[in-house]
């Protein structure tokens, strides 16, 4: 062999071309030939090489560990800074329902949004009952979907410190995702979820590293995400893209020249029962439906935004929002108007080389290559089915963005990972780059894997360290743009309340008053019935959104319900209290509806309940469809 080869520098070779194994008793360090006299390094080299050997080490756990604590931190901050609103309460709502045995499929009142309302009802009932528990839901879901980033990244390059790196990433960045994963709208969480087991399982297919289990896994994880949201399709390409790469050799087994065909076929049979299965109730409602979910506006209404103004709203709106750069919800840049945009257009730039990178790493390496070219996909087509959900021009609160960060997120660690290597080449890399690994396991199964490994080194975990905390410190200029969250640990503390204290208030009052049925706006109605089920029944009134039929006729067969306003005195409080500038049902005014009552002879009465009043006519009265004014 020639002189210059790093398989014969590092050692007799195999067969195979790797280094044969230790004998017994030498350590792992003291594998191969030391280095010739020529090559050994001055001792300050040596020095600086165990220093950034050291911080390659050490800095990924010191980060890993702050990103925790910090994340975790500010979602408790905002659970306990943040009142409820009403779309959350109909989850909640429909959490009771399902704990009670009333089962639904979909959000209230749409043919789309299910699965995550049974993980609520899973957590109301072993956890919290109240809003902790109900907002804590997407908290804990969103910590998974962290848990399988990782997972991720550690099944495309085998190296365990940058795969808890791009978790922590995703933990705690961006400020919106951060945001959202505090607040329970119904289905986001559990799509992530899906999604990204859905990538997971497909990867472990291309890696050949697949069981029967990940077959049945992937089609669950897609029937499951389905039936959640058609958001799930986000994560359908790059999974197509590792399945199609996977397809050649689905069927080899090693050593063995069977017929692959009925190998081939066991696998779909597999994943296409676990997705039936996933998506059975999807199924079943929409077989009794006509297929309700599948008809033309199915989906909310665009409001009159067409594809070309919701592309745009993406690359305007959207983008710097989920690169950390604009906060939720409003929008105000972090760094202000001028810093804010000069530090999105360097984001972007990154994000562009880091899928032209990802692109090169493919076109070197082929096949193997095909984990970069999904994440690089799954990145590139995101706008384009973004724009094509016609509500995804509403952006102010970050929601419909969410599944964009972490794909990021894995495209930057299998960019800085570098092109997946076969064992021979990833020897050679080794002995030039010395990589640090978390452990002789790791590198015995880095270098030794049943299919393809990346090779990352001292610099790409360095890197990929600083990443995380400028990512996490976009968070907290974003979180302090968008809720004031303090910036000084000394003031973090302090002023820790109950958020629902108001809406608390408002229901003690009502049962103190003997008013168990009542109208309300969307707002306020499903917030007093989530924080007193059973105990009363409020329900949005004829003039405005209802989710709820049920609770809208038990309210309507009431003798005397009441209606429900914020208080002349206090409607700012009232609107913080329940997140909502609507100061009363049909956007009625208690000033105004008073006058209704009284140009029409209707004897009233006025109950205060804080920040809510209650006007009580003396009997059944219908509410006009024009407001005054």
């Amino acid at each position: 062999m020639g002189g210059g080869s790093g398989v014969d520098r590092d050692g007799p070779a195999t067969g195979r071309g790797a280094p044969a194994p230790p004998a017994e008793g030498v350590p792992w360090a003291a594998i191969g030939t030391p280095p010739a006299p020529t090559e050994v390094a001055a001792p300050d080299a040596s020095r600086g090489a165990a220093a950034l050997a050291g911080v390659a080490r050490y800095a990924p756990v010191v980060v890993v560990l702050a990103a925790a604590v910090y994340g975790g931190l500010l979602r408790v901050w905002l659970l306990a800074h943040q009142p409820l609103f009403g779309d959350e309460s109909v989850v909640g709502l429909m959490g009771q329902a399902i704990g009670s045995g009333h089962v639904n499929t979909f959000y209230w009142g749409q043919h789309y949004g299910g699965l995550e309302p049974y993980v609520v009802a899973a957590v109301l009932k072993a956890v919290h009952a109240g809003p902790v528990g109900l907002n804590g839901t997407p908290m804990l879901l969103a910590a998974l979907a962290a848990v399988v980033v990782g997972a991720i990244v550690a099944e495309a390059t085998g190296n365990g410190r940058l795969a808890a790196l791009a978790g922590a990433a995703v933990w705690v960045w961006p400020y919106a995702a951060v945001w959202n994963s505090v607040r329970e709208i119904g289905f986001r969480g559990a799509v992530l979820v899906c999604g990204l087991v859905l990538v997971l399982s497909a990867l472990r297919i291309h890696r050949g590293r697949a069981r029967a289990g990940s077959y049945f896994v992937l089609g669950l994880a897609g029937g499951l995400g389905w039936w959640a949201s058609p958001e799930i399709v986000y994560f359908a390409v790059p999974t197509a893209v590792l399945l199609v790469a996977a397809w050649a050799r689905l069927g080899e087994r090693r050593g063995a020249e069977a017929d692959p065909a009925p190998r081939r076929v066991a696998p779909v049979v597999l994943a296409g029962f676990g997705a039936l299965l996933g998506a059975l109730p999807w199924i079943y409602t929409n077989a009794r439906t006509s297929f309700a979910s599948l008809r033309p506006g199915s989906l909310p209404s665009s409001g009159g935004v067409g594809y070309a103004e919701r592309l745009r709203v993406f690359f305007a709106d959207v983008l710097p929002t989920q690169l950390g750069l604009r906060s939720v919800p409003g929008g105000a840049w972090v760094g202000g108007p001028t810093i804010g945009p000069l530090l999105y257009a360097v984001a972007v730039a990154a994000v562009v080389a880091a899928v032209a990178w990802a692109l090169v790493g493919f076109g070197r390496t082929g096949r193997r290559g095909a984990p970069l070219l999904a994440a690089s996909a799954g990145v590139v087509v995101f706008p384009f089915l973004y724009a094509a959900f016609p509500t995804s021009g509403a952006w102010l609160d970050g929601r419909y963005g969410v599944f964009l960060p972490p794909l990021l997120a894995v495209l930057g660690a299998l960019a800085v990972a570098g092109p997946a290597l076969d064992e021979v080449a990833a020897e050679q890399r080794a002995a030039r780059e010395r990589p640090v690994y978390w452990s002789k396991a790791a590198r015995i199964r880095q270098l030794r894997g049943p299919r393809r490994q990346a090779v990352v080194g001292r610099w790409a975990l360095i890197g990929a360290s600083a990443f995380v905390v400028l990512a996490g410190a976009t968070t907290v200029g974003a979180a302090h743009e968008g809720a004031a969250v303090p910036l000084g640990p000394q003031d973090f503390f302090v002023g820790w309340s109950d958020p629902d204290a108001a809406a608390r208030h408002v229901v003690a009052r009502m049962e103190a008053a003997h008013l168990r049925a009542a109208y309300g706006d969307y707002w306020t109605a499903y917030n007093l019935d989530f924080l007193a089920p059973g105990r009363l029944q409020v329900s949005p009134s004829p003039l405005d959104y209802d989710r709820w039929p049920a609770m809208a006729a038990a309210v309507a067969a009431a003798p005397h319900p009441a209606w429900l306003f914020f208080a002349p005195a206090k409607t700012a409080a009232a609107a913080r209290a329940f997140n909502n500038p609507q100061p009363g049902p049909g956007r009625y005014t208690e000033a105004s509806f008073e006058a209704l009552l009284t140009a029409q002879h209707v004897p009233y009465r006025v109950v205060h309940l804080g920040v809510l009043d209650a006007v009580v006519p003396a009997h059944k009265f219908l509410l006009a469809a024009n407001p005054p004014g």
